[in-house]
């Protein structure tokens, strides 16, 4: 979300803020539960169909000045709720800000992990009314630490029978187990799974199943998943045949952009080859194929 029209926004709908909002996260983070909680005032200023339509085409807009020419846009439907929205009005404004951006522009639904097993099975019934609609895939997201992503596979196999293609976050945060734990659930890809890099069992299972690894050094480094950039597991998992793609998680909480993300990478030593190969694996793995 542009900070800017976060702050017009918060003044337009008279919210009780203090400015300037608190959007970007700080390197010195001490985890991903504080990293996460940066994202609460933007959450705060989208409790409307008018706000979330306008985020959504701005990020479209913004992401095509970077000539991205293919986005899949994660957020979670039940943070958006405050103001009297439901699910379907959620992801309906969304969408309408998506269509028609400048760019092929898609949806995936995040659940929650502190929700409950019901809420998330509701979610995922009522996001798949929109398969085929603009809705591409279900995922999961939230503190790793607290709150474990086993007991949400009802719904993960509810957002699969509804045609919806599966990802979780995980690896972020926790034990490397996590990575693990997403697996289980049939997932085609992990948002980050950067702490499962630090198990070679792991690492050899994700490269056997062909599993994807999306992932965001910038927010991966501010989550403490890696304690500095330069010891990122991305070029090593690339070499060892891990099917890797860079991203930004969010550009504005950490404060990056997607060609950042590819000049961090380069800096870690990645050659071209290696980055086109994570590029080429983006598109060969996006969700509206």
């Amino acid at each position: 979300m542009r900070p800017s029209t976060a702050e017009e926004l918060a003044t337009e709908q008279g919210l009780d803020l203090p400015r300037p909002l608190r959007m970007v996260a700080p390197d010195d983070c001490a985890s991903q539960a504080e990293y996460i909680s940066y994202f609460a005032d933007a959450i705060a200023v989208m409790q409307t169909a008018d706000a979330l339509e306008r985020t959504a085409r701005e990020l479209c807009i913004d992401s095509a000045d970077e000539n991205i020419d293919y986005l899949e846009v994660r957020w979670a439907p039940r943070l958006h709720m405050r103001n009297g929205l439901n699910v379907a009005q959620v992801i309906e404004a969304v969408l309408a800000g998506l269509n028609g951006a400048p760019l092929r522009a898609v949806a995936i639904v995040c659940a929650m992990r502190q929700d409950s097993v019901d809420d998330n099975v509701a979610l995922a019934r009522e996001a798949g009314k929109f398969a085929g609609r603009g809705v591409v895939g279900f995922d999961l997201a939230g503190d790793e630490v607290r709150y474990p992503a086993p007991p949400q596979r009802p719904a993960f196999e509810t957002a699969r029978a509804a045609g919806l293609r599966l990802t979780c976050h995980a690896g972020e945060a926790g034990e490397p187990s996590n990575v693990e734990d997403a697996l289980d659930l049939g997932v085609e890809r992990i948002a980050h799974g950067v702490i499962g890099a630090r198990d070679p069992r792991i690492v050899e299972r994700v490269r056997s199943e062909g599993i994807v690894l999306d992932l965001c050094p910038t927010a991966n480094w501010k989550c403490k998943a890696v304690p500095t950039l330069a010891e990122h597991p991305l070029p090593g998992l690339v070499r060892a045949g891990v099917r890797c793609t860079i991203s930004t998680d969010s550009r504005t909480v950490a404060a990056t952009t997607l060609s950042h993300e590819f000049e961090l990478a380069s800096e870690m030593g990645m050659s071209d080859e290696e980055l086109r190969r994570c590029n080429e694996t983006a598109y060969a793995a996006r969700f509206d194929s």
